[in-house]
Formats: C-alpha cells, structure tokens, sequence
C-alpha cells in the first residue's frame, strides 16, 4: 500500500509541474555573405545574399529571398576598375545554361528550376590574371563591403594519370606528382571533371542517360585542399578518388563504382593554388561537413576575408590536364 501511495503522490507531482511556455525569439540581425571567385583567364563570379536565422524557414523561396539585387559592385585589379553586373539564370537562355553551369559550379538543373542570379563582367580586362590582387568595392542599400584576393601563380602537376587497382579490376584514382615551389605558404585544391558520356541506360531513375556528360562540372572530393606546411619545396605524389556532389547522384554513384575513375573515362583534372586565408576557410568548410551532426563537434564561424560582411573571396591560380583512362 505504501508503494502504491508514493507512487500516486509522484504522479500527481510530476503531472501538477507540467506548464507550458512560450517565448518570442529574438529578431537575429542579418549579415551581408559575399561568396566569389575569380580564376586564370576567367571572368569573375560573384554572390550576394543575407544570413538567416537558425529557426527561420528553409524552402526555396525563402532561400532565395536572401539574394542581394541591384549592388554596386566594383573590381579593381591594381590596373583597371571594372563594374560587375547583375545577371540572374531566368534571363539566361536554356541552350547557354550548360555553359553557365561548368563555370559557376551549379547544376544546369538547378539554374532551370531557380532564379540564381551572380554580378561579372564579360569584359575582356576583367578576365583573371595571375600575380595580381583583386579587390571588390561592394555597395548595397544597408551596407559597404570590400574584400581582396591574390591570384596566384598556377603549379602545374608532373605526370597526372589514372591507375586501376587489380582487385577492382577497371577502377581505379587519379594521381601525379605536386612539386612543390621553394617559398613557405602555398596552398592548393583539387577538382576534377568526367567528360565522356554515358554509353548506355541504366534501371530507373537513370533510365535516360545514354549522351549526357557523366559530370556537368568539376568536382573537389572530400580533402581537396591542402597546403605545403610539412612538404614545402619538396615532392609529393597525390592521388583522389572521384568525389561526389550531395545529392546530385548519378548511376554510377552507387554500389560498387561509387567514389571510383573507371577505364573508359576521360577526365580533366582541374589543379588550382589558392592563397593561404581561401585554404583556411575551405578547410574549416571540409571539417564541418565531415563533423555535421556529431554531438562532439565544436561549432565555430568560418575564416572570412570580407570586410563588412563576411564570406570569402578567392583567386584560383588554374592548370589544366586532361586524363584517358586506359
């Protein structure tokens, strides 16, 4: 009976401390994100949009309602002063979308289906040089921002090439050598591009893919950048696997060819040198992808170079080699 009792008077308790709460969440002040780039002998691309809360909504509409329309942008170069103009995909012609998408990083699908919209310039002075510093002005309703980037000088990678492993058969990764210049603080980051086409269907939802180019862009796999902090004027054979793009899988991004080059390919390894503050910020970026959703993860604001706002503006110093593989 007393067992009983007690456990009638905690119920009772604990069901009399039940009270509802409700709080307003503070109004979160939001801040200008600048996300650019500029590479050897390409036109900048620039991104301008607004921070939004943690519990604000997440659909397309509202994330694309954080984009910036009608700045003032600027580029100076040290040589010439260039204005960057607004251009948004719903403008863009579908048989031009393909183009946009190898050159900004975007899906083509995604620049059908949402309104992305960049500020560049396709004049010729504005094309990426390498060895000079590139410096935005950026004016908005509320807010003034600058940022700059150095455009380093491309290294080249010695003897690029496709190696199969014998247990795989005809699957294999990507390797050359990196010979790293003599001077402290060089940093660089990988990509890489399929080119070939899919010769034939596979079951549904690829059952339509015979033609297409197996990667509409390239591709940075996980630990794509790196520096020469422990290799500096010293030699380096790196290898990659093929990486993959969040949910844009394709038919071979499952089962056994998942992450793997395979005889048959062609590929365009695409080799870039950054400068040291872009390879903090890319580097911070891979670390909270490889720890999101882990309960020990430290939380922390990524490395900016915007003053003003915070984002990153990067050079890409690019060189360009094209791989069969046999």
């Amino acid at each position: 009976m007393r067992l009983l009792a007690a456990i009638i008077f905690i119920g009772i308790v604990l069901g009399s401390c039940s009270k509802a709460i409700e709080f307003e969440l503070p109004e979160v002040e939001q801040d200008v994100v600048l996300v650019g780039k500029i590479e050897s002998g390409n036109y900048p691309i620039v991104f301008l949009s607004k921070t939004q809360g943690y519990f604000e909504p997440t659909s397309a509409e509202s994330i694309f309602g954080t984009n910036i329309h009608n700045a003032y942008v600027t580029m100076n170069d040290g040589v010439n002063e260039i204005t960057l103009d607004e251009i948004c995909s719903a403008d863009i012609p579908d048989s031009l979308l393909g183009q946009v998408s190898q050159v900004t990083g975007i899906p083509e699908q995604n620049l059908q289906f949402f309104n992305y919209c960049i500020y560049t310039s396709f004049n010729p002075l504005a094309a990426g040089v390498e060895g000079r510093t590139y410096s935005l002005y950026i004016e908005t309703d509320t807010d003034t921002l600058t940022a700059s980037t150095i455009l380093p000088m491309g290294v080249p990678l010695v003897n690029p090439r496709f190696e199969a492993f014998e247990s795989l058969d005809s699957l294999g990764f990507l390797f050359g050598t990196l010979v790293d210049p003599p001077q402290e603080g060089n940093s660089y980051r990988w990509f890489a591009q399929r080119i070939n086409t899919y010769k034939y269907n596979y079951p549904a939802p690829y059952d339509n893919v015979i033609g297409v180019q197996k990667d509409a862009f390239p591709i940075a796999p996980f630990g794509s950048v790196f520096d020469d902090k422990f290799l500096n004027g010293l030699s380096l054979e790196i290898e990659y696997n093929r990486g993959e793009v969040g949910n844009l899988e394709g038919p071979d991004d499952e089962g056994p060819e998942e992450g793997y080059f395979k005889r048959g390919d062609t590929v365009v390894i695409k080799f870039t040198t950054i400068d040291h503050l872009t390879y903090l910020h890319l580097r911070a970026l891979e670390d909270q992808a490889a720890t999101n959703g882990s309960p020990f993860a430290s939380p922390g604001n990524l490395p900016s170079s915007v003053v003003g706002g915070i984002g990153l503006w990067a050079g890409y110093g690019v060189r360009l080699d094209t791989v069969i593989c046999n």
